[in-house]
């Protein structure tokens, strides 16, 4: 991937990862990443000057049924609330693209294997 750093707001979002058990920050302008196809992404956010290990996740919430794109980030080591700042992040790797999932169950599953693919990515990015 490139090294281009994005930058976005962080908004209010529903609060349904946090639900899940896998709480996000949402962006305000899923439009800053048009140039790259819907999925989940490893990226490094950056956060009042300290890095860390995401995963992005760029399209629809097709598990609530919705069809708007939108963009939020789960980040590995990171659990405050940070609403209104402005985080920088940028993209490492792509993971895999949307999945519609039957029930929240597969949904989980699917994200703890998109957690360990980007583990492994954020690790071979600091050799």
């Amino acid at each position: 991937m490139d090294d281009k750093v994005y930058r976005s707001k962080v908004i209010h979002g529903r609060n349904m990862g946090k639900k899940f058990g896998f709480p996000t920050v949402n962006l305000e302008n899923p439009h800053i990443l048009s140039a790259y196809k819907e999925g989940i992404y490893a990226a490094e956010v950056s956060i009042e000057g300290k890095n860390h290990a995401g995963l992005l996740y760029k399209g629809p919430r097709l598990i609530l049924g919705e069809t708007e794109t939108i963009l939020e980030i789960y980040l590995l080591d990171f659990d405050r609330d940070i609403y209104g700042q402005i985080v920088s992040f940028k993209l490492l790797d792509f993971i895999r693209g949307v999945i519609s999932f039957p029930n929240i169950e597969d949904f989980k599953i699917q994200l703890k294997k998109d957690v360990k693919a980007a583990e492994k990515i954020f690790r071979t990015s600091k050799d």
